[in-house]
């Protein structure tokens, strides 16, 4: 199929893909002030307290991201011949909409990102439960259940009147429509096959999104893992019918070598950046630092919603700075997140090596007097760290042990640090061969390596324990002090004293 020339004005250089082409319309859109706050929403939260270079604005990404989006999607229509485009777009004429469905997915790529609150995933809960009902339930309808809080605002700004004023509103629809997984617009329902398979650009295993923040996220942090041969994915991306005449977006088998790379790299991107146990930890305490914030007021929850992310507020610095101000008027509460703008009490990690969880296991089964595997044990600290008493209950144990360790405050993050838990086939990635007819196999049929990745996920360390003391800086807490609390929490025996003056029904992660 012959595909249009985008019209692109201006070109925009970038560390990661060299010169990035833009038209006048998406050069007008980032200069919004929903696109300027992007600049100064870290693309990885607080990782830049671990690694000094990963310090990515979300703009860069979007930025990539559509890049990305629109070689996948040039390259998918170049392949496609006029027959296969009408089954996948009955409703669109192949020589009128074909730039317009271009440049929609571009748009797609470009907002899917804006609107992420402060912090990125570090805010995500926070913004979901300041919802009104009327929001969650439009989440739910445009995104199914347990919706991405940010895609459900990336939705909605990429529909405000000031985009609507610079963006040609057909593709403004269709690029709205590529957003979430249930569009209202009649477009897509028209289109649902073409708009389904041209979603998983946007957002699927091998989408725009994650090719391009593993190439950047590397770079940036200096962690090597994330760099990945996608070029030899791209080229042989195309949209494969079986023979009932249903669509999948494949990758043709002579690239299974790279698709298999690109899991490895993202699987030890995960290991060694996004789930650093630092990472996670300081990610855990600038998320409970906003919920805090919040509570007393002195952060205003409106400026975690998407109208004020529209007029550019809702940033990085702005609450850090909030934070450290009101610890220097006096707020002694604000002491536990003290290590956010002062390195020397950032939270300790309690367990941090590998070896760390298997000596912990080791003292979780002499103590159960139960054989258990590991995962079992894992899944009990997930279980009790649920609960809202859970953090009451190791104070108590920790009391006994008199100053400073009486006084640790012991946090505890559970999170499923890999992205395999195991692969779904709903997630799975579509390899296609040709001979006589079209073959369609998932990757999980044709892989063991890919096999061998969704395994690992599901036993790897995935929970966090880590503490402040109060007062005390990083450097003088030392391995024994760390030795003794966690002894304390694994030997918990004296349940909490209950409201009504009696003992309480007993609290131990190992009883869940």
């Amino acid at each position: 199929m012959k595909i249009p020339d985008i019209g692109a004005e201006r070109v925009v250089e970038d560390p990661v893909h060299g010169g990035i082409p833009v038209t006048g319309t998406e050069h007008s859109l980032i200069q919004l002030p929903l696109f300027t706050r992007l600049h100064r929403v870290r693309q990885n939260s607080m990782a830049y307290m671990t690694y000094p270079g990963a310090l990515t604005s979300r703009f860069g990404h979007v930025l990539g991201s559509m890049f990305i989006g629109s070689k996948i999607a040039t390259q998918v229509l170049r392949k496609m011949n006029e027959d296969d485009f009408g089954a996948l777009f009955p409703a669109l004429d192949v020589d009128r909409d074909v730039e317009t469905l271009i440049k929609s997915v571009r748009l797609a790529c470009l907002f899917h990102d804006a609107g992420h609150g402060p912090f990125s995933h570090a805010s995500e809960d926070v913004m979901a439960s300041l919802l009104s009902e009327e929001e969650k339930r439009e989440a739910v309808s445009l995104l199914g259940n347990k919706p991405a809080i940010h895609e459900y605002f990336s939705y909605k700004l990429i529909q405000t009147e000031d985009v609507r004023a610079v963006a040609d509103p057909d593709t403004i629809n269709m690029a709205a429509s590529l957003l979430v997984e249930h569009p209202a617009s009649q477009t897509a329902r028209d289109n649902k096959e073409g708009f389904a398979v041209f979603r998983k650009m946007v957002s699927g295993q091998l989408d725009a999104d994650r090719a391009d923040y593993l190439a950047r996220d590397s770079l940036m942090s200096g962690v090597p893992y994330g760099q990945i041969d996608y070029d030899r994915i791209l080229t042989n991306m195309a949209a494969v019918s079986d023979p009932q005449g249903r669509y999948e977006l494949a990758v043709h088998n002579r690239a299974l070598g790279a698709v298999e790379h690109m899991l490895s790299a993202r699987f030890y991107m995960y290991q060694l950046l996004y789930r650093h146990h630092k990472v996670a930890t300081t990610d855990d305490l600038i998320e409970r630092a906003i919920k805090q914030m919040i509570k007393d007021g002195v952060l205003k929850k409106d400026l975690l919603h998407w109208k004020a992310f529209e007029k550019g507020l809702g940033v990085d610095d702005y609450v850090i700075d909030l934070m450290a101000y009101k610890w220097s008027r006096g707020l002694a509460e604000y002491a536990e997140y003290r290590g956010l703008w002062d390195r020397r009490y950032l939270p300790v990690s309690l367990l941090k090596h590998p070896d760390d969880y298997v000596k912990f296991a080791k003292h979780t089964r002499k103590f159960t007097q139960r054989d258990i595997e590991d995962g079992d044990i894992l899944a009990k600290i997930a279980a009790f760290q649920a609960s809202p008493n859970a953090e009451t209950a190791i104070a108590d144990t920790l009391d006994p042990l008199g100053e400073p360790l009486s006084s640790t405050h012991v946090m505890i993050r559970f999170g499923s640090w890999t992205p395999y838990w195991p692969m779904r086939s709903i997630d799975n990635i579509w390899l296609y061969t040709e001979g006589g007819s079209v073959r369609l196999r998932t990757l999980t049929r044709q892989s063991v390596r890919a096999n061998n990745l969704s395994e690992r996920g599901v036993y790897y360390p995935s929970v966090y324990f880590f503490c402040t003391i109060p007062g005390l800086q990083r450097r003088d807490v030392t391995t024994d002090m760390k030795e003794k609390i966690l002894d304390a929490i694994e030997v918990m025996r004296n349940p909490p004293e209950s409201s009504s003056g009696g003992r309480a029904a007993p609290l131990h992660m190992y009883q869940y």
